[in-house]
């Protein structure tokens, strides 16, 4: 699950790496998710045997979904990323469970209870005081990439809803290989039409491969696994880890700073998010609330 934390987490360096190599965000998605989409469908050949496959409607569905809710959140993000730290941004993103817990209770037109809405306020008021306890917006258009990651994060919510009852009936496997080649076909769609520069340097290639197969084929098949050899509650925790992991990377690989405020903002996030995600565990509706991002 650390593993797969990571691979997540190193997400937005890729990102950062990419975009002073001069890769555009729709350029680098279109790499990213081609990349993917090719691994992910041979995997699924390779296992076609003993995995159920959907009817033609229910692929259309899910390849839709991808299309259209997955690209229009990833797009959102690295559109977003630009102009944040790529710490921050992935701590915004990491608030889609306190979302899903908003959507789902309006959804159900149930009070989702004192303890998990006292967990959501406190989420984003931590992923607040991560924003106000550095210089972020004191950046050029930096509030803007604020609106357009919390964007993402709302739009990754439903994405999780949308997508529950597919991973159920069809498994991890065959609804991320059909969303992510649905996400595919139009993000390549959209970078041919708008001419969205790709990457033309070594580094700049080496960052596609990298996004494409450690933070997507990489990070979703360690996810798998660790879920399948430790206790649902364990992983649900361990994914929380996440966030801090991209907030060191930031730092480490890219110099970003980290202030007080900051920090407290990121562990009132982390420790937020983790008691919802336990929640969910203990109530047995972890489709909603996967832990993992896109």
């Amino acid at each position: 699950m650390l593993g797969s934390a990571a691979s997540f987490a190193v997400m937005p360096v890729f990102g950062k790496v990419a975009y002073a190599e001069g890769v555009s965000p729709i350029g680098l998605l279109a790499w990213r998710f081609g990349i993917a989409a090719v691994m992910l469908l041979v995997v699924l050949a390779l296992r076609r045997n003993s995995t159920p496959l959907p009817d033609a409607a229910a692929l259309t569905r899910l390849l839709l979904l991808g299309a259209v809710v997955l690209a229009g959140e990833v797009g959102l993000f690295f559109y977003g990323l630009q102009y944040l730290d790529a710490g921050l941004a992935e701590v915004l993103l990491f608030l889609f469970p306190a979302w899903v817990v908003v959507l789902t209770a309006i959804k159900r037109r149930t009070w989702p209870g004192a303890l998990i809405a006292g967990c959501t306020a406190l989420a984003v008021g931590g992923a607040a005081l991560t924003v106000l306890g550095g210089s972020t917006l004191q950046a050029a258009n930096a509030f803007d990439g604020v609106v357009l990651v919390l964007a993402a994060s709302v739009v990754y919510a439903f994405y999780i809803i949308f997508s529950g009852r597919s991973v159920a009936a069809y498994g991890a496997l065959v609804t991320t290989t059909a969303v992510v080649t649905g996400a595919a076909i139009s993000l390549f769609a959209v970078a041919v039409i708008i001419d969205a520069p790709g990457p033309t340097t070594a580094v700049g290639f080496g960052v596609a491969v990298g996004i494409g197969v450690v933070s997507t084929v990489f990070a979703f098949g360690l996810l798998s696994l660790g879920l399948s050899l430790l206790p649902t509650s364990h992983a649900a925790v361990i994914a929380t880890s996440e966030p801090v992991i991209a907030v060191v990377l930031g730092a480490l690989l890219l110099g970003e700073s980290v202030l007080a405020g900051q920090a407290a903002g990121v562990l009132l996030v982390v420790v937020s998010i983790a008691v919802i995600l336990l929640s969910d565990v203990r109530k047995s509706e972890r489709e909603e609330l996967q832990p993992d991002s896109l």
